[in-house]
């Protein structure tokens, strides 16, 4: 057994000699507004960490934190009260990377895929009533595309289309699409 352990150990630090490691990280926000009393405003925060153990494969461990508010007028038989809706959300994934192109290229498209486990809080409130709080979470799979482009030999802009099943409960799953741009750093 202590065999076993020396050779994981002096097989993790020979990998890592050699290997390249990139950080990534990237924002995004929108806001949409309809009137006065209905608009929704959604803003995320990914960072990364890639290691790459051979010239086109990658193990990236990636964490997202989002936040996404919903402001709507809804009718009821007298008048209207508001309802806002606040989703919290946390996303730690792990995906294997394949560059599609020479390590050495300026341009690197490559395409992804793993899984997240999704920790998301729904929190909803009436007026000034009590507010009410749904609770989920779960693994889901994750994959998508995208491209980098080297602007120096370490530094790059970012792109991918990434799809994530989410789960929303044991029996309901639904596809969430995110596009990202951001900057990742090779060292």
């Amino acid at each position: 057994m202590r065999i076993l352990i020396v050779f994981l150990i002096s097989l993790s630090f020979s990998i890592a000699a050699k290997a390249e490691f990139e950080l990534g990280a990237n924002y995004s926000y929108k806001k949409s507004t309809f009137d006065a009393d209905n608009n929704t405003e959604q803003q995320s925060s990914t960072a990364s960490f890639a290691i790459y153990l051979w010239k086109q494969i990658a193990l990236e461990f990636s964490y997202t934190n989002g936040l996404f508010v919903k402001k709507e007028k809804q009718p009821n038989s007298s008048s209207a009260f508001l309802r806002t809706t606040t989703v919290y959300s946390d996303i730690y994934g792990a995906d294997i990377i394949f560059v599609l192109a020479d390590r050495d290229a300026k341009f690197q498209p490559y395409i992804k895929g793993g899984a997240a486990k999704i920790k998301r809080r729904q929190v909803v409130q009436d007026d000034n009533n009590n507010p009410w709080e749904i609770n989920y979470a779960g693994v889901a799979p994750s994959y998508g595309v995208g491209f980098k482009f080297f602007l120096t030999k370490e530094l790059s802009i970012r792109t991918s289309y990434d799809l994530l099943q989410t789960p929303v409960d044991n029996s309901t799953k639904i596809d969430e699409i995110n596009g990202r741009v951001g900057l990742s750093w090779i060292f």
